[in-house]
């Protein structure tokens, strides 16, 4: 995943969002725990734009940390102070689709 996200035409940085602190929380069965996704991109454009990339295989709780995350970038999205944010939870074969479709959600 990292190559190729290292190699995208889209990608400005990106970094390996371990041991950073970068969590998202969300609650589930009644407790609350922190979600690391797996990578942070800055993006090519004119304006601050990030992706959170997943790179997931399995995972039972898949869709609770999804939408922890869409949640998050709501939340810093309607700040407005940060940046653009977008996530994006896929497998090892389709990193570099999850780049494109940001970029081309950023276009429209």
């Amino acid at each position: 995943a990292a190559y190729i996200i290292d190699n995208h035409p889209a990608t400005a940085a990106f970094v390996k969002n371990e041991r950073l602190g970068f969590t998202i929380p969300y609650f589930h069965n009644g407790e609350d725990h922190d979600y690391i996704p797996d990578f942070i991109i800055r993006l090519k454009t004119a304006k601050s734009n990030y992706l959170i990339l997943e790179t997931k295989g399995w995972d039972e709780l898949r869709e609770v940390k999804q939408a922890a995350a869409k949640r998050w970038c709501n939340a810093i999205n309607a700040d407005g102070k940060h940046g653009h944010w977008q996530y994006f939870l896929t497998g090892l074969s389709k990193v570099k689709e999850g780049i494109d479709g940001a970029m081309r959600e950023i276009e429209t």
